[in-house]
């Protein structure tokens, strides 16, 4: 490798350093993304750009992969020994190509990304079985098992009738109070 380094005029070596080094940061950023959940573009907590608007065309991402089109094009279009002048546009359009492509792909991923919260007001209307008795006339709590947002979750409820709902009652809910103490009513 040393022998093809030598052998190389300073823009060769310019544009195939760029290719080589921006190739093998691609390469880590892949890596510790897969392997370890970091995210380069977005910040740890998930509070800023967990969302499609927070997919920004400039980003680490989006730089690098101009970077590794815009090496590896001007490399290899020295190589044919192409002009210096139609090297360099190729390049910086490769390159831009390269950024854009990543950036909608990024928005495109972005885009799939489920927050996952379970938000209980999604389970008004739905049907429940009783898991753990209710006791009459909001005497008490007992639990339900309802299937809400695609998960079946056991949610504490109560009841305003006026008797207690035993555990396998099919219930409706009808309420939510307190953020996630479900009012349930039994089916007939």
């Amino acid at each position: 490798m040393s022998h093809w380094w030598q052998s190389l005029d300073d823009p060769a070596r310019i544009f195939w350093g760029i290719a080589i080094a921006s190739s093998i940061f691609q390469v880590l950023m892949f890596a510790m993304s897969f392997f370890s959940g970091h995210d380069f573009d977005h910040s740890p907590d998930g509070s800023v750009g967990d969302s499609v608007e927070g997919v920004k065309l400039v980003s680490v991402r989006a730089i690098v992969a101009f970077l590794v089109g815009f090496g590896w094009t001007g490399g290899l279009m020295l190589a044919k020994g192409l002009p210096m002048l139609t090297t360099i546009a190729a390049s910086f359009a490769v390159g831009v190509v390269f950024m854009l492509v990543i950036f909608f792909m990024m928005r495109m991923l972005m885009s799939l990304r489920a927050d996952g919260t379970l938000d209980y007001r999604n389970a008004v209307g739905q049907t429940g079985r009783v898991y753990v008795t209710i006791p009459a006339a909001r005497a008490g709590e007992g639990q339900i098992e309802i299937l809400l947002q695609g998960r079946l979750t056991t949610v504490h409820a109560v009841t305003p009738a006026d008797r207690a709902l035993a555990p396998q009652t099919s219930v409706t809910v009808t309420a939510v109070e307190n953020g996630n103490l479900l009012v349930v009513t039994p089916n007939h």
